[in-house]
């Protein structure tokens, strides 16, 4: 599966990563959807029907979510993580 990046607008439907205006990380499967914030916690199993009902506003660029996220785990002491 692929990991896409989406800014989303979520009510109550991803308790892990909480309401409001999200950046999460996507990945689709036949039946299943794969939804986790961006640095890969929280990470939520939902199906098709109801990510479809999610409110999307655009979809990123993965190397520059990664690279922004490479470059905060840098400034924190963190072990970078791997490029796509």
């Amino acid at each position: 599966m692929i990991k896409n990046y989406y800014s989303v607008v979520v009510t109550n439907e991803l308790p892990r990563i909480g309401s409001g205006y999200r950046m999460v990380g996507v990945e689709t499967g036949k039946k299943w959807v794969y939804v986790s914030d961006i640095v890969g916690e929280g990470r939520t199993r939902m199906t098709q029907k109801a990510w479809s009902q999610i409110k999307v506003i655009c979809e990123h660029d993965p190397s520059d979510v990664l690279k922004g996220v490479r470059k905060a785990d840098r400034k924190l002491g963190r072990r970078p993580r791997r490029k796509l």
